[in-house]
């Protein structure tokens, strides 16, 4: 069954990490091909005492300048991908809350994966695990070692093209 409220629209999850940049490249390479919108998404916490890039700001004025470096971080990965219509978020808040939310609607919600050592790749992390339970949409987790395009997960993963329907 199809809800007709589902936009051609990927969100996907950055947060500056290597994982997270080979999970906005795979969305663009799929929103491309679908010709969905990409919504690329960082999530933080406005703590004057903690951030750097919050300290003697308002609000908004330290969104502003969270949402220029989300682009500037962004834009080589969307190389090749000129066309593509990219929306950037910037909101406040629990990571894993936000995706949730942000995702409401969307035809999928990529994340990548920050496991590390050989248990830890088992397992995904705190965002993953809270998208995983309580996300709307279909998820595509990214696993580390994609963060090297030339690997062999990496290869497999440009070469796998997500279409919206049950896989059979």
């Amino acid at each position: 069954m199809t809800d007709d409220t589902t936009e051609n629209r990927i969100v996907v999850g950055m947060d500056g990490s290597a994982s997270s940049a080979a999970a906005v490249r795979w969305a663009a390479e799929q929103a491309t091909r679908q010709g969905a919108v990409l919504q690329v998404v960082n999530a933080w916490f406005h703590d004057a005492m903690l951030d750097d890039v919050s300290a003697n700001r308002s609000v908004g004025q330290a969104k502003a300048v969270h949402l220029k470096a989300l682009e500037a971080a962004t834009s080589k990965l969307l190389e090749g991908h000129e066309a593509l219509q990219v929306r950037y978020e910037v909101p406040v808040g629990d990571p894993g809350d936000v995706l949730v939310e942000q995702s409401k609607g969307a035809s999928l919600l990529v994340l990548g994966s920050h496991g590390t050592g050989k248990l830890r790749e088992l397992l995904v992390g705190s965002v993953c695990n809270a998208c995983l339970h309580n996300a709307t949409c279909p998820i595509v987790v990214i696993p580390p070692p994609a963060r090297t395009p030339g690997s062999r997960l990496g290869r497999l993963l440009n070469s796998v093209s997500y279409e919206p329907g049950p896989i059979l």
